[in-house]
């Protein structure tokens, strides 16, 4: 498929989705709520769903641009870049994505940057992104949180997770 404006119509088995899922979706529908923290143990299901709901939205839209931070780049490749290509395969979707490193291109337009925050400075020039994912935020610092905070300031329908 080429580039557009216009989403792509996939029809998902609800079955792929645990009750996590519901409740992110759910979640980020909603205008009133800008951050959205996911809690729980190990497997709980939480960046799982958030990589799940997060190719959905892309699918939709062509604005649908997201920033994935770890705290350290290292760890990204492994984790949740891994989720999200794993995910792309299992559900068909390889068609509909240009997989680099670091960077998830969808048919439709919108896109996700993945990035280490090993550095304040690689904050910057974030604010053309709708979703910011705070993978594992029990690393980052609060002096993070905030710089985070202040770059995306600005942007109607912004989501922290």
């Amino acid at each position: 498929m080429t580039e557009t404006d216009e989403s792509i119509e996939l029809d998902f088995n609800p079955e792929l989705f645990n009750n996590v899922y519901w409740h992110v979706e759910e979640a980020l529908a909603n205008d009133a709520i800008r951050f959205l923290f996911l809690y729980g143990g190990s497997s709980a299901s939480k960046t799982f769903s958030v990589v799940q709901e997060t190719i959905k939205w892309m699918l939709t839209g062509s604005d649908n641009n997201s920033l994935i931070l770890r705290k350290y780049a290292t760890d990204i490749k492994d984790s949740i870049f891994a989720d999200f290509k794993n995910i792309i395969t299992d559900w068909g979707l390889e068609g509909e994505f240009v997989i680099q490193q670091n960077f998830i291109k969808c048919s439709t337009g919108s896109y996700i940057r993945f990035r280490g925050l090993d550095d304040s400075e690689k904050v910057k020039g974030i604010s053309n992104f709708k979703r910011v994912v705070l993978e594992e935020i029990s690393q980052f610092d609060e002096v993070d949180f905030k710089q985070i905070k202040k770059r995306m300031r600005g942007r109607v329908g912004q989501k922290f997770i």
